[in-house]
C-alpha cells in the first residue's frame, strides 16, 4: 500500500477512536515517557506541541516546565526544513504558524539540539521497528538525519502497525512509548 493511502486510512481509524481510549492513552503514555532515563536526564526537551488527536503533548510540556527543563517548540519553513525555538510563553499565547500549529515568535530563541537532549516525533502511526508515517512533508525526517539525538515516537497502541512502506531518507526512532510499553526498535 503507498503511503498517502496508508495515511488516509490511519486518519480515519484515528477519528473512531473513543475519547476514554485517548484521554487514558494520553496519560499513560506521558508517564510512560517521563520515566525514560533519557528524559530524566534531558536538560533540554525538544517537542511538538500537539493537536486534534495526536498523543498530547502539552502535559509533558507543563511537566517539563515544572522541574525546570528547557523545552523547544518546531517551526516549519516554506522550503520544507524545519527549526526549533525556545519555548519562551504559556503556549495559549502563541501564534499560529504553517498548518495551523501554534509555533514560537520568530523572535525567540533558536535552539539546536545537542548530545543528552531528547526530540519527541509525532508520527500518525509507527511500526514496530521505530519507522513512522508522518503527515507527508518529509520534516521529521530531514531533521533527524541531520542532528544525532535521542528520539521518542509518542504512539498509541492502536496506532502501531507490523511494517510500514519506506523509503531510503526515512529515519527510525530509538525509542517508542506507547500507554503499554516503552520499545527500543534500535
Amino acid at each position: 500500500m503507498d503511503k498517502e493511502t496508508l495515511r488516509t486510512e490511519i486518519k480515519a481509524h484515528i477519528a473512531s477512536f473513543d475519547i476514554a481510549y485517548i484521554t487514558e492513552g494520553n496519560h499513560a503514555i506521558a508517564h510512560n515517557i517521563m520515566s525514560l532515563p533519557e528524559f530524566i536526564s534531558a536538560p533540554r526537551v525538544f517537542t511538538y506541541l500537539s493537536i486534534g488527536r495526536e498523543v498530547d503533548t502539552k502535559i509533558i510540556i507543563e511537566h517539563c516546565l515544572a522541574i525546570g527543563k528547557t523545552v523547544a517548540l518546531p517551526f516549519n519553513y516554506e522550503n520544507g526544513t524545519m527549526s526549533f525555538a525556545l519555548l519562551d510563553r504559556p503556549v495559549e499565547e502563541l501564534p499560529r504558524g504553517m498548518y495551523g500549529i501554534p509555533v514560537p515568535p520568530t523572535s525567540s530563541h533558536e535552539l539546536f539540539p545537542e548530545k543528552g537532549d531528547i526530540i519527541i516525533v509525532p508520527a500518525l502511526c509507527y511500526d514496530e521497528r521505530g519507522y513512522r508515517l508522518g503527515r507527508g512533508g518529509g520534516y521529521y525526517d530531514r531533521y533527524l538525519s541531520t542532528f544525532k539525538v535521542f528520539s521518542v515516537g509518542l504512539c498509541r497502541e492502536k496506532q502501531l502497525v507490523s511494517d510500514l512502506p519506506t523509503d531510503g531518507f526515512d529515519m527510525r526512532v530509538n525509542c517508542l512509548v506507547t500507554e503499554k510499553r516503552i520499545a527500543r526498535p534500535l
